[in-house]
């Protein structure tokens, strides 16, 4: 076999895991569904692919927004721009982790108050911020289109179901870091007003950043995250364009005056969490608090979708929505690895449930949980006796398939209350940094008391209904490629 060197396999590395999804995986499952079989010479992706045309609602209709991986070859930043922001597979779960500590430290506590903030806009001044663990928004691997104003200013923008404002980079800035292509200018829209500090979207806005601050009686926001990346400026209002049709007048979001930290080229974030500031509370009148969206792998498109669509919902299976003000949770209640249930009670995922969440990669199982799933991977890999790899930082269930032509990989699926069952791919089950360093890509909570996250990487190519005023999410297997 032709070794590769140290760059080529990087470059590879690179390829996959910041685009996952170059590589068609050639495999087929056996007739019970239970494994894959693998020629081992595709395990390792090109490192060029081209953009391919992907499935999308009703012709990419009402409501219906193209979702694409940020580093891949359908990403709207330039290729220089998306070279420069690659990190390292250990970079990447570093700050994978950063976001995972956010969301515990979210979903068991409220922030802490800033009584007192120096004004953030004077410019020898540092907004003071909560102090409070964050998350890394470079872990935001999915890129969305919109526009804001009258007339519209387009802009690229990170999409996060666990986070609730949209913000985006404003004229005059303070300090701003790079994005792909202007900032927004609130003189160029007709339609731009400031929040007044009396206004109950300020009062939102606090209860979201800790910030409590006005200036000239207008609301300040602030966010801050774990690893200092941070965003201030002034509540605001305009018109966003989500699609040629649709049209959302007097939309809340941040004008983001000083900014910095690891956001790559976007021009801010969209924000779809579950408070009242989220895309999908505001939009909630004009599309019953539904929308759905597919990940797609990075050589393809995905669709972020708002409303309702009967047609796509068809062949959708539920399960319960848990009341939560934060995070999307569902009931995951069981795993199966190889066509086998795992021998795990439905309290071995919490009593929280199980959060589903587009910025964290790499799933999170509580550790009695992931425990098991780890020994049934490993005991069905050793019976096959491929050997085992070191680590690669938090991925702990690693191996060497380098002498190998073809290999088998048990299949695995998350099994939900009321019957709805999330199967895995190939490409949602691995994490490839070279042929001889393939590892699962899961990793088990430290804390038992934290709840579980299914990640980005195993939600790829499947759409994610969520129907807020019917209390459930569905998924539909293959929605988007």
């Amino acid at each position: 076999m032709r070794k590769l060197s140290l760059f080529t396999t990087l470059n590879l590395f690179l390829a996959f895991f910041l685009c996952p999804g170059t590589s068609s995986f050639a495999s087929a499952k056996d007739a019970n569904h239970h494994y894959f079989q693998i020629n081992a010479a595709d395990i390792l992706p090109s490192a060029r692919s081209l953009c391919k045309a992907g499935k999308g609602p009703r012709e990419q209709g009402r409501g219906a927004l193209k979702l694409v991986h940020r580093h891949g070859p359908c990403s709207p930043f330039s290729a220089s721009a998306a070279n420069g922001s690659q990190l390292t597979l250990t970079e990447i779960l570093q700050q994978d982790q950063s976001r995972v500590q956010w969301i515990h430290s979210r979903a068991s506590s409220s922030p802490s108050y800033n009584k007192q903030v120096q004004d953030p806009f004077q410019a020898e001044a540092t907004a003071q911020l909560p102090a409070r663990p964050g998350a890394s928004l470079s872990t935001g691997n999915y890129i969305v289109t919109v526009g804001l104003g009258t007339p519209k200013q387009a802009f690229n923008l990170i999409f996060d179901t666990g986070s609730d404002l949209t913000w985006v980079q404003c004229e005059p800035c303070i300090s701003c870091y790079p994005q792909q292509g202007p900032r927004f200018n609130p003189a160029f829209s007709s339609t731009y007003q400031r929040v007044a500090c009396t206004a109950p979207e300020c009062a939102q806005a606090k209860l979201e950043s800790g910030l409590n601050q006005c200036s000239a009686s207008l609301c300040i926001y602030g966010l801050v995250y774990g690893d200092n990346s941070n965003t201030v400026g002034q509540l605001s209002r305009d018109t966003l364009t989500l699609t040629g049709s649709d049209v959302l007048p007097g939309f809340t979001f941040g004008c983001g005056l000083k900014n910095q930290g690891l956001f790559g080229m976007a021009g801010g974030l969209l924000g779809l969490g579950r408070t009242q500031l989220s895309v999908v509370s505001q939009a909630r009148n004009k599309y019953g608090g539904v929308f759905s969206y597919c990940l797609p792998t990075s050589n393809s498109v995905g669709h972020l979708t708002f409303g309702p669509d009967p047609s796509s919902f068809s062949s959708t299976r539920f399960t319960p929505l848990l009341p939560n003000s934060k995070f999307y949770v569902v009931p995951l209640t069981g795993i199966s690895v190889a066509g086998r249930l795992l021998p795990l009670s439905p309290s071995a995922f919490g009593s929280q449930g199980t959060i589903l969440d587009s910025g964290t990669v790499i799933t999170r199982l509580p550790p009695a949980a992931y425990s098991a799933l780890r020994s049934a991977f490993r005991a069905f890999m050793a019976q096959r006796k491929y050997p085992l790899a070191p680590a690669a930082s938090l991925l702990d269930t690693c191996y060497d398939l380098s002498r190998y032509t073809a290999v088998q990989i048990p299949g695995i699926a998350f099994h939900f209350q009321g019957g709805a069952d999330l199967v895995l791919n190939v490409a949602n089950i691995l994490v490839i940094s070279s042929q001889s360093q393939v590892c699962l890509a899961f990793a088990g909570n430290t804390n038992a008391a934290d709840p579980g996250i299914i990640g980005n990487w195993q939600q790829k190519t499947t759409l994610l209904v969520h129907d807020i005023p019917h209390s459930k999410i569905g998924f539909v297997q293959g929605a988007c490629t």
